[in-house]
C-alpha cells in the first residue's frame, strides 16, 4: 500500500496533466483511468457489489450525508432511526438535524449490544432510513444488520451501514446483509489514506430513492474557443 501511495504521489507531482500533447508514461495513464476503474471493481468485489454501484467521496461521513441529503427525508415528513453505537460524528449530524425539526429516533444499546426487538418498536411506516455502524468503533460490536434490515424493509425503510471498521477485516456482503447504502474510508483495514472513501448505493435506488444533490462535469459548446 505504501509503495502504491508513493507511486501515486510521484504521478501527482510529475506526470499529472490534461494536456493532449504531453507524452505521459504508461503508468501515468493508468493512474488517470485504469487504476480508478479497477479500484471500484475490487471494492465492489469485496462487498459483493457492482462497480456501477460504487462512487468516490471524501470520507465515510460525507458518504452518509450524500445518501441522507439525496433522500430528502425531512421534507417528506419521514424519520430516521439510528442507535447509540453509531459513529459519534454521525450521531452529531442527526442531532443537529433534529434541531431543525427532523424526527430522529435513537435506539439505546442493551449491555453494549443491539436488540432487533428494540428497532421493531421505533421503525414505522414513516421511517425512511435506518442508519448504523456495522462494526462499532466503541467496542468492536458486530451489529445484527441482517435482522435489522429485514425489519426496516418490511416497513418500507432503507438501510445505511457505516462499514469503515468492517470492510477488509470481516466478510461484508451488502446483498446478503440487506444493506442498501454503505460508505467506508480507506485509512483503516483498506490500508489507504484519509481523504478518500467509497460510497455504495444499490443500483435500482440511484436517482430514484437517492437523488443527486451535487453536480459536476462539463458542458460542451460547438463554437470557438470551446471546440
Amino acid at each position: 500500500s505504501a509503495q502504491a501511495i508513493q507511486a501515486y504521489a510521484r504521478y501527482l507531482a510529475h506526470d499529472l496533466t490534461r494536456s493532449g500533447w504531453s507524452a505521459a508514461s504508461e503508468q501515468a495513464r493508468a493512474f488517470a483511468g485504469a487504476y480508478r476503474r479497477e479500484s471500484k471493481q475490487l471494492f465492489g468485489k469485496l462487498i459483493n457489489a457492482k462497480a456501477s454501484e460504487i462512487a468516490y467521496c471524501q470520507s465515510t461521513t460525507v458518504g452518509e450525508n450524500i445518501v441522507f441529503n439525496g433522500m430528502d427525508i425531512q421534507a417528506s415528513g419521514g424519520n430516521v432511526v439510528t442507535n447509540d453505537l453509531h459513529y459519534s460524528s454521525c450521531l452529531y449530524n442527526y442531532k443537529m438535524r433534529q434541531k431543525s425539526g427532523l424526527d430522529v429516533r435513537i435506539v439505546k444499546h442493551r449491555n453494549w449490544q443491539l436488540d432487533p426487538e428494540d428497532f421493531k418498536k421505533v421503525v414505522d411506516d414513516k421511517t425512511k432510513l435506518v442508519a448504523l455502524t456495522l462494526i462499532s468503533n466503541v467496542n468492536g460490536y458486530l451489529a445484527p444488520v441482517k435482522e435489522i434490515s429485514e425489519i426496516a424493509h418490511s416497513r418500507g425503510a432503507h438501510v445505511y451501514a457505516d462499514i469503515i471498521q468492517a470492510v477488509g477485516a470481516v466478510p461484508v456482503d451488502v446483498k446478503e446483509m440487506g444493506i442498501d447504502f454503505a460508505a467506508a474510508s480507506t485509512y483503516k483495514w483498506l490500508m489507504g489514506l484519509r481523504g478518500h472513501a467509497y460510497l455504495y448505493v444499490r443500483e435500482e435506488l440511484q436517482g430514484s430513492v437517492v437523488k443527486p444533490t451535487q453536480f459536476g462535469g462539463g458542458v460542451g459548446f460547438n463554437y470557438a474557443p470551446w471546440v
